[in-house]
C-alpha cells in the first residue's frame, strides 16, 4: 500500500514539474481550485499538513482521519462578481473502519436578461450555476500516518450550455514525531477532462460559424507540505507552516502561515502567497465558542488581500459532537 502511494505521488509530481511555463486559462473547473475552508485561506492556503476536521476536504482529504466522533462545517463566501458560495461538509469516524466524509459546494447567479444581438435584450432570460458534491475516505495506515481519498463530481450551466467532471484527490499526512511536525502530501482534482453536456457558440471571428464547445482539463494540483509548533506555552501554542503548490495550469506556488492559539479560544492567523499574478496576502481569527458555552462550536472567519481584485472574505460555522 505504502509503495502504490508513494509512485502514485511521484508520478503526479514528475508529470506536473515537467511544466515549465504557466498555462493560465488552460483547465476548466475552476470552481474545484477554491479552498472554502476559512481557516486554511487564513493562514494563506499553507494548510496540506495543518486541516483536521471536516473541511479538510478542500485541502487535503487525510486530514479528516483526525475527526475523532462527528464534525460538519458550513461556509459562506462572497466572491466576485456579487457571486455568492457556499459549502458545508460532513465527516463521521467509523472506528476501526476510517472516516467517511462527504461535501457539498457551489453558487446559482440572478437570472439576467439576455442581450445576444438586442442591446435592449431577448426576453430571454438566463442563470449561472456551479456544483461540486465529493464524498472521502480517509483512515490511519499506522499511528503517525494517514492516508485519505476523495472522489468529486462537478457541473456548471450557463445560458444553454453545460458540462460535468469527475475528479479525484489522494492526500497523505505523515506526524513526525517531534514539535507537533507533520509532513503531507496531496494530489487534487486529476482525473477525465471536463466534457460538455451540450450547448454550442457562434465563432464572430470565424464567419460567425456556430460550434460545439471542446474538452478541457482538470485543474491537477500537487501539493507537498509542512507544519510545525515550535513554540508552545501553558496559554498559547505557535503553529508555522509551508506549502509548495505545483498546478497544472500555471506556476508554481510558495504559501506561508502562521497560526497563534491562545487559551485554547482565540486563534490568530496570517499568510503569505507568493509567486501568484494577484493573490498575496491572508489573514484571518478563530474562536473555540465551546470553550465557554459548553457546546462544540467554532467560528472561523478570513480576509484575503489581492493585487488588483477587490479582497475576498470567508467565514465559517463548524461543530463537532
Amino acid at each position: 500500500m505504502k509503495k502504490l502511494l508513494v509512485l502514485v505521488v511521484l508520478l503526479g509530481a514528475a508529470q506536473l514539474a515537467a511544466q515549465q511555463f504557466g498555462q493560465v486559462g488552460t483547465s476548466g473547473a475552476q470552481l474545484l481550485k477554491l479552498n472554502l475552508d476559512p481557516r486554511a485561506s487564513a493562514i494563506g492556503n499553507a494548510a496540506a499538513s495543518v486541516v483536521d476536521n471536516a473541511s479538510a476536504v478542500y485541502t487535503n482529504i487525510a486530514g479528516t482521519a483526525f475527526v475523532e466522533n462527528a464534525d460538519v462545517a458550513f461556509t459562506y463566501a462572497p466572491w466576485f462578481a456579487d457571486l455568492k458560495i457556499m459549502s458545508a461538509a460532513a465527516a463521521y469516524n467509523l472506528q476501526d473502519i476510517g472516516v467517511v466524509s462527504v461535501h457539498v459546494a457551489g453558487f446559482n447567479t440572478d437570472e439576467e436578461i439576455t442581450t445576444v444581438a438586442q442591446e435592449n435584450g431577448t426576453g430571454e432570460r438566463y442563470s449561472i450555476s456551479n456544483l461540486v458534491i465529493g464524498i472521502g475516505f480517509a483512515r490511519h495506515l499506522m499511528e503517525s500516518l494517514v492516508l485519505g481519498v476523495q472522489a468529486k463530481y462537478y457541473s456548471e450551466s450557463y445560458y444553454n450550455s453545460s458540462a460535468h467532471a469527475f475528479a479525484f484527490d489522494i492526500g497523505t499526512s505523515y506526524s513526525l514525531g517531534f514539535a507537533g511536525a507533520k509532513l503531507a502530501f496531496s494530489l487534487q482534482n486529476f482525473g477525465p477532462a471536463v466534457r460538455p453536456l451540450s450547448g454550442s457558440y457562434v465563432d464572430y471571428s470565424d464567419s460567425f460559424i456556430e460550434k460545439g464547445y471542446n474538452d478541457a482539463p482538470l485543474p491537477v494540483t500537487f501539493r507537498a507540505a509542512f507544519s510545525a509548533e515550535p513554540f508552545v506555552g501553558e496559554s498559547y501554542r505557535v503553529r508555522l507552516s509551508a506549502d509548495l503548490v505545483h498546478p497544472n495550469d500555471n506556476l508554481e506556488h510558495y504559501n506561508l502561515g502562521a497560526e497563534v492559539l491562545l487559551f485554547d479560544f482565540l486563534a490568530l492567523r496570517g499568510g503569505l502567497k507568493l509567486n501568484y499574478d494577484d493573490e498575496f496576502f491572508a489573514a484571518g481569527v478563530g474562536l473555540n465558542v465551546g470553550k465557554f458555552l459548553g457546546e462544540p462550536l467554532r467560528i472561523d472567519y478570513c480576509y484575503e488581500q489581492f493585487k488588483i481584485l477587490s479582497s475576498v472574505q470567508k467565514i465559517g460555522v463548524g461543530f463537532s459532537f
